[in-house]
C-alpha cells in the first residue's frame, strides 16, 4: 500500500507529538518519558502515514512524544514479536494490520501467537477496500463481461496479488469459492509490481487495495471491475461493490487496529483508547485519511476484541479449504 505522493523522506524513527509535560500528562495513567508505537513495515507507505498521523495527534493530547518505532521484516512478524516482548506498561503499542492479527497465524506456523489472548485490544483505526481490476488489453468494462470472459477463457482465470498469503490473495480465494469456478494466483512483489503486470497486461486480473488501482482506473490503464466494501470506495466511486452485484459474501474491509501487550494496565489501555479516538475525530485527520483512501473507524476496545472474532470465525473455513499457506 505505498503512497509516494502523501509522504517522502520519512525517517525510520520518528519523534511526533513533540509537546511539553503538562498538567494532562501528569494526570495520564502512562510511564514518564517518550511513549511509543510499533508499526511492522518500512516508512513511505499508507499504513505508516496512518500510524504518524495518529501518533501526532494522539502526542498532544497526551502530552507526550510518541515514537512510531518501523520494525519491518518478515511479513510484519518482526514488529508483532517486539510488540509481544515490550513491557506491559503502557509505554509501548503496535498498529497491526489485519492480515497479522487474523489471517497470519491460519497461514504461516511461524505465527505462534494469537491476538484475542497474547495481546490486549486497544482501539480499531481505519478499515479500506479491495479492488478487482481487469488488464486494459482484454476489453473487459464492467463485472458482467468478466463473467463472459472467464467462461470463454476457464483456464486462463488468472490474477494477480501483492504476495503470497497476503489479504489480496486470501480475498481471491474467497471469490473462487464464492463464484464456483478455478482462479490461479500470480503473486508479484509488492503493489507497485503487481500494478505495473495488470496495466502491461502481462496478468489478466488483479488484486489489490482499491485506492492503489484507482489513479491507473481513471487513466484507463486497467478497469477495476467490483470492490469489497460495504459502500463504494470513494477513491473509485463509479466502481459497484461486490454487495451491488450479488454477491454479499464478498464483502471485506481490511483494517488497521492499535494493540498493546498483554496484562498491560486497563487505565493504561483507556488512555490510548481515549488519545486516539480524539485523533479519530479530528477533522483534520480524518481529512487527509479519507483522501488516502481509508474508511476512519475508532471505538471500544471490546468493539475490536470482537471484531477479531467475527474475522477470524469468517476467515478460517476460507483459509482451511483453499490449503494456502506460507511456510
Amino acid at each position: 500500500m505505498k503512497r509516494r505522493h502523501l509522504i517522502a523522506g520519512s525517517l525510520a524513527l520518528t519523534a511526533l507529538g513533540n509537546v511539553p509535560r503538562g498538567a494532562q500528562a501528569q494526570a495520564t495513567p502512562l510511564p514518564d518519558g517518550n511513549l511509543r508505537v510499533i508499526f511492522g513495515y518500512p516508512p513511505g507507505g499508507a499504513g505508516d502515514f496512518i500510524a504518524r498521523l495518529v501518533a501526532e495527534h494522539a502526542g498532544r493530547t497526551l502530552g507526550r512524544n510518541v515514537i512510531v518505532v518501523n520494525q519491518a521484516g518478515a511479513t510484519g512478524l518482526l514488529a508483532i514479536d517486539a510488540l509481544r516482548r515490550a513491557a506491559p506498561d503502557g509505554a509501548t503499542i503496535g498498529m497491526m494490520p489485519m492480515t497479522g492479527a487474523v489471517l497470519m497465524p491460519m497461514v504461516n506456523s511461524r505465527a505462534t501467537f494469537d491476538f484475542s489472548t497474547d495481546f490486549e485490544p486497544v482501539v480499531h483505526c481505519v478499515s479500506y477496500s479491495l479492488g478487482f481490476a481487469a488488464a486494459p488489453t482484454l476489453n473487459v468494462k464492467a463485472w458482467p463481461d468478466f463473467l463472459t470472459w472467464a467462461k470463454t477463457n476457464p483456464k486462463q482465470v488468472s490474477y494477480g496479488v501483492s504476495g503470497l498469503g497476503s489479504i489480496s490473495h486470501l480475498f481471491g480465494a474467497m471469490m473462487q469459492q464464492v463464484l464456483g469456478f478455478e482462479l490461479q494466483v500470480v503473486p508479484f512483489k509488492g503493489g507497485a509490481e503487481l500494478n505495473n503486470a495488470v496495466m502491461g497486461g502481462h496478468v489478466p486480473f488483479g488484486i489489490g487495495v482499491t485506492s492503489d488501482f484507482a489513479e491507473p482506473h481513471k487513466g484507463g490503464r486497467m478497469q477495476i471491475l467490483a470492490v469489497s466494501s460495504k459502500q463504494r470506495d470513494l477513491s473509485a466511486p463509479d466502481v459497484p461493490t461486490f454487495i451491488e452485484l450479488g454477491y454479499r459474501d464478498l464483502e471485506s474491509e481490511p483494517w488497521f487496529a492499535f494493540f498493546a501487550p498483554r496484562a498491560t494496565p486497563a487505565a493504561a489501555i483507556a488512555a490510548w483508547n481515549e488519545a486516539i479516538n480524539a485523533a479519530l475525530k479530528d477533522t483534520t485527520v480524518r481529512d487527509k485519511m479519507v483522501r488516502a483512501g481509508f474508511v476512519v473507524g475508532g471505538g471500544s476496545s471490546e468493539e475490536l476484541r470482537q471484531r477479531i472474532a467475527a474475522d477470524k470465525a469468517r476467515w478460517q473455513p476460507v483459509v482451511t479449504k483453499s490449503g494456502v499457506r506460507m511456510d
